[in-house]
C-alpha cells in the first residue's frame, strides 16, 4: 500500500470532517483551487464504502463539465484506493487504508459508478419529472441545452422573429421596423441587449404607470 505525504493544511480539520461526517449536512465554502472537487469526490468514495449504492447517490453541480469531471474524480480515487494507493486527500479519512469490509463494499460499487447522479439542478429536476411529462406539461422529447448551444438557438429564434417581423409591406405604425430603418446596427444591439436581459430577468414584466 502507498500512502502520500501530506502538508498540514489550516483547514484540516473542516476537509476531515468533510470526508468523514456523512450522517450530517455540512456547508463547505472555498475558493478557487482549494480542492472542493477532491473532498465532494472523497466523501462520495466514502458513502460507497458504506455501502451506500451508487444509485442513491446526487452530487448537484453549476455545470455539465463540473459533472463529468467530478465522476471521473470519483472513478479516479476508487481505482487509486482498490490498489492500494491513499492520496494525501484522502489520507485524513483512511489513515490505516480501507479495511476489508470498506474493500468489499468498494468493489461492489466499481461496476456500478455510472448509476451516481451527477448533473446540474436543471438537469436533475428535468430526470424527476421527465417519468411525467402529462402531470409536468412537459414535451417528451424535451432535453437540456448547455449554455453555448442555448445562446446559439437563441440568437436563431431572435434573427427569425426579425426577419418575419420586417418583411411583407412596410408600415409606417411600426416602430421596430422603423428603428431597424433608421439605425440598424445601433437597433438589433439594443434587441439583443433587452433579450439577454429578459433571460436573465424571467419575471420581469411592464409595469404600466397612470399619468395624473
Amino acid at each position: 500500500m502507498t500512502i502520500s505525504a501530506i502538508t498540514p493544511l489550516a483547514d484540516l480539520d473542516a476537509r476531515v470532517a468533510a470526508l468523514t461526517q456523512l450522517d450530517r449536512t455540512l456547508l463547505v465554502e472555498a475558493g478557487a483551487g482549494s480542492g472542493k472537487t477532491a473532498i465532494l469526490a472523497g466523501r462520495i468514495l466514502m458513502l460507497l464504502a458504506r455501502n451506500v449504492p451508487p444509485k442513491a447517490i446526487a452530487a448537484i453541480t453549476f455545470t455539465e463539465l463540473a459533472a463529468s469531471q467530478l465522476l471521473e474524480r470519483v472513478t479516479q480515487f476508487v481505482d487509486e484506493v482498490l490498489g492500494g494507493e491513499i492520496r494525501a486527500d484522502l489520507r485524513p479519512a483512511l489513515p490505516s487504508g480501507l479495511s476489508a469490509t470498506q474493500r468489499a463494499h468498494l468493489e461492489s460499487a466499481r461496476a456500478h459508478l455510472d448509476e451516481i447522479t451527477a448533473s446540474t439542478i436543471h438537469g436533475f429536476c428535468q430526470s424527476l419529472i421527465k417519468p411525467y411529462p402529462v402531470e409536468a406539461s412537459l414535451d417528451p422529447g424535451s432535453g437540456m441545452l448547455d449554455p453555448a448551444n442555448a445562446m446559439f438557438m437563441l440568437a436563431e429564434i431572435l434573427d427569425t422573429w426579425l426577419r418575419e417581423r420586417l418583411s411583407g409591406a412596410e408600415r409606417e405604425d411600426d416602430m421596430i421596423a422603423t428603428l431597424v430603418l433608421l439605425k440598424p446596427n445601433e437597433s438589433l444591439d439594443l434587441f439583443k441587449t433587452l433579450v439577454a436581459f429578459m433571460v436573465s430577468h424571467r419575471s420581469a414584466r411592464i409595469v404600466s404607470h397612470q399619468v395624473v
